[in-house]
């Protein structure tokens, strides 16, 4: 294996490392975001708003993410002027990003749905009984306790979501992938800049993933 290769086209791999980064951040915030719209109104009493839900959950969790991403990235710009509207090098950033976010908001929903069916049912009985309405003990009550038990599956849920920017590459967006096949195809070394690849994903990966453990030891204590 050539690691002079790879110590001279460090930089090349850190930039696009940057951009991994970038969108991941903005993908977990937004996934967040879905998967608590999606999991609130899956628990809500209207049937409507229960099927929407139901709906967006099956299908985003039952279609690969590749097939998301062509679709909407490329797919909906044959029937919209997306690219128009947003901008020719624009459009499929956003795009990506928010399909990313809207593939990751459905496995985040379950989390949180699950962590607030999680929340003892006497809590909420209890803020009903001091006059307490529904989105009081919503906001106060149930979502703070649920978020607090969440914490550890919603770590493991953003490194998922940093493995699943690996299929941006395909798409042409630049992240550390796309920067790794630009730096194979002038050294002419997939072997060693793959295997670079690869570490670099497992530094980034196992650091959030210790970091998932440590939370989840911190609420096993909290709890006792």
């Amino acid at each position: 294996m050539n690691t002079q290769v790879i110590w001279d086209n460090f930089p090349q791999l850190m930039e696009g490392l940057k951009y991994t980064v970038y969108y991941s951040i903005a993908a977990i915030v937004l996934a967040v975001i879905f998967g608590l719209v999606a999991a609130l109104m899956k628990l809500s009493k209207i049937s409507v708003l229960r099927a929407i839900s139901s709906i967006y959950v099956e299908v985003f969790r039952s279609t690969p993410l590749l097939v998301q991403l062509f679709f909407i990235v490329f797919g909906l710009t044959g029937v919209l002027p997306l690219n128009e509207w947003f901008g020719q090098k624009a459009y499929p950033i956003i795009a990506a990003t928010i399909t990313l976010a809207l593939h990751e908001g459905a496995y985040i929903s379950e989390i949180i749905r699950a962590g607030i069916l999680g929340v003892d049912r006497g809590q909420k009985e209890a803020a009903a009984s001091i006059g307490m309405k529904e989105f009081q003990t919503m906001r106060y009550i149930v979502l703070p306790q649920a978020f607090k038990r969440m914490i550890p599956p919603l770590v493991n849920q953003s490194a998922q979501t940093i493995k699943d920017t690996s299929l941006l590459a395909p798409i042409g967006i630049i992240d550390l992938v796309y920067r790794g096949q630009i730096v194979i195809s002038s050294t002419f070394e997939p072997f060693t800049i793959w295997i670079a690849i690869g570490v670099i994903y497992f530094i980034v990966i196992f650091s959030v993933s210790q970091f998932a453990g440590y939370l989840e030891r911190r609420v096993q204590l909290d709890k006792r």
